[in-house]
């Protein structure tokens, strides 16, 4: 049995699919943040029912941090849209984009936990080296190095956006990554190399799955986005309003979730979050 706010999940998803059809107001204005929230709640009580632990359930007060780091995260990007202008949205009004924004960090990181309780890729981490310490804490030029050219990539796209449009979904994991890995926060290349490689592929795969729900749900939603594909050279074959080799941008864009989310983390919670971390 799932948890009772499973079945609340279900019934919102149901509810924002039957509305799509309809678009009932004030409900199709809210479709996106109804739809979104059902999933979350859907797949942490899935997450619980098989691992005895989710992040709602045993990390509520994070969760709840999540969400409200979740819309100044998002935020950046709608920067970078100021200079690239990759999308356009229509139907909006402000308060509904900040719900939108709450949902996009723990609907991720709530698939990637959900991805772990069930092992996907965990076959990867039987090489992992045995008694491996912690990674030492002293400074390493060439993170250094990478904190310096990460930094310089993500301010790319507000200087040039033609040639800089590409790193807006990949600059923070070059400027976070390594700093993370510097001072001791959880960093993906630093447990990819000791051993931990199913944390990557199971980012990856989180955002091809969200990936496609953001793109599945919106496509003919009331209120929606729409992409100006001025700069994307490879915009032919579509899957709803996504070009298809755009779903690739979600991959890091998923891992970025995770190190923009380990980074503010540790200012607020000092307890290893197992189902993040593992």
């Amino acid at each position: 049995m799932l948890k009772w706010y499973g079945y609340l999940g279900i019934l919102l998803i149901a509810f924002a699919e039957i509305n799509f059809l309809l678009v009932i107001e004030p409900f199709a204005l809210w479709y996106i943040p109804i739809v979104w929230s059902g999933y979350i709640l859907l797949v942490d009580s899935i997450t619980y029912r098989i691992k005895g632990q989710s992040l709602i359930m045993s990390y509520t007060k994070e969760f709840m941090a999540m969400c409200a780091i979740s819309v100044p995260f998002w935020l950046i990007f709608e920067f970078y849209n100021i200079f690239t202008n990759s999308w356009i949205y229509t139907n909006y009004v402000w308060y509904v984009h900040i719900v939108d924004f709450i949902t996009i960090m723990p609907a991720v990181l709530e698939t990637f936990t959900l991805l772990g309780a069930i092992g996907v890729f965990k076959s990867l981490d039987k090489t992992r080296k045995k008694n491996t310490q912690a990674p030492s804490r002293s400074p390493s030029i060439l993170l250094q190095l990478l904190v310096f050219f990460g930094a310089f990539i993500t301010i790319l796209p507000f200087i040039d956006p033609k040639i800089g449009y590409p790193f807006m979904w990949v600059g923070l994991i070059l400027l976070l990554d390594p700093f993370n890995y510097l001072t001791g926060r959880p960093s993906v290349a630093q447990k990819f190399s000791s051993g931990n490689k199913s944390i990557l592929y199971r980012l990856f795969l989180s955002g091809l799955i969200m990936g496609f729900f953001w793109e599945f749900w919106n496509y003919q939603a009331y209120p929606k986005w729409t992409y100006n594909l001025h700069y994307f050279i490879f915009s032919g074959i579509k899957l709803f309003e996504m070009p298809l080799a755009g779903y690739l941008g979600y991959l890091p864009f998923a891992v970025e979730v995770y190190l923009f989310f380990a980074f503010f983390r540790s200012f607020l919670f000092k307890r290893t979050n197992t189902l993040l971390e593992t």
